[in-house]
């Protein structure tokens, strides 16, 4: 009988070693279990603040993307107000009465000694201008005003009216946008 209460008294202490050891390796998962989750929610939390960062980053990229082309959109209807209006100058200026039209043609000739200058025109300004200008040189395919030319060729004024709408338009692209857009 002393051998069975060895053997009793060896699987006492064996089966208390047992749960010792279970319960500790139960405490030790648990700890590496509460680590691990804490670690989890750490990365998560993380995460969700650089994905909201990352979110918040493409909807700035929109929304200025967005605001681009709205930007783009308003400049390219400016921009085709202002070709209409250029159009609609050029087409109220080859339509000016007959009157207005010479007394600006004179008036743009004033500066000039016309003896020693061949002036251009249009078909239509061809008689007028070969009353004032001794040496007419001919038609151009211009809507109106004069192109005045040294004697040797050498110096051209272009008076035309397309190029004098043009030249206004740009050098005062700013005051006309102002005006007809505020």
């Amino acid at each position: 009988m002393a051998l069975d209460a060895v053997v009793e008294s060896v699987l006492a202490t064996s089966k208390d070693k047992v749960a010792q050891i279970t319960s500790e390796a139960d405490l030790e998962v648990a700890r590496i279990l509460n680590e691990a989750r804490e670690r989890a929610a750490e990365i998560k939390s993380r995460k969700e603040v650089e994905v909201g960062h990352a979110i918040e980053a493409i909807e700035r990229r929109e929304i200025s993307s967005a605001n681009l082309e709205v930007k783009r959109s308003e400049l390219n209807v400016h921009k085709d107000f202002l070709e209409k209006a250029r159009t609609k100058l050029l087409e109220k200026i080859s339509n000016l009465p007959k009157k207005d039209n010479e007394a600006m043609l004179k008036k743009m000739l004033e500066p000039y000694d016309l003896k020693d200058m061949k002036v251009y025109s249009n078909k239509r300004d061809e008689a007028f201008l070969s009353s004032l200008a001794p040496n007419y040189g001919g038609n151009l395919d211009i809507i109106g005003g004069v192109v005045v030319e040294s004697g040797d060729g050498a110096l051209r004024y272009d008076l035309s009216y397309e190029t004098l709408a043009r030249e206004v338009f740009n050098n005062r692209m700013k005051e006309v946008s102002k005006v007809l857009f505020g």
